[in-house]
């Protein structure tokens, strides 16, 4: 028998942007990371994220990550 692996991935954006496109593709990727990855991960023997901390990071997203007028950008 073995263990599941971990990592961690950290991304930085600016919480006010003046790049609003660039950051919104950004975040649609890792959106989709989180919806479509975990099969992906689990065959490569990881361990995916719990929806509850998915659905905390995309909270975080949508009350911190703004363009400069301080619109959400996700």
């Amino acid at each position: 028998m073995h263990g599941r692996f971990t990592s961690t991935t950290f991304i930085l954006v600016h919480k006010a942007t003046n790049k609003p496109e660039q950051t919104a593709e950004v975040l649609k990727f890792f959106d989709w990371a989180y919806k479509n990855g975990g099969k992906e991960a689990n065959a490569l023997d990881y361990a995916t994220l719990p929806e509850s901390v998915v659905e905390q990071v995309r909270a975080a997203w949508k009350t911190n990550v703004k363009d400069s007028s301080g619109k959400a950008l996700y």
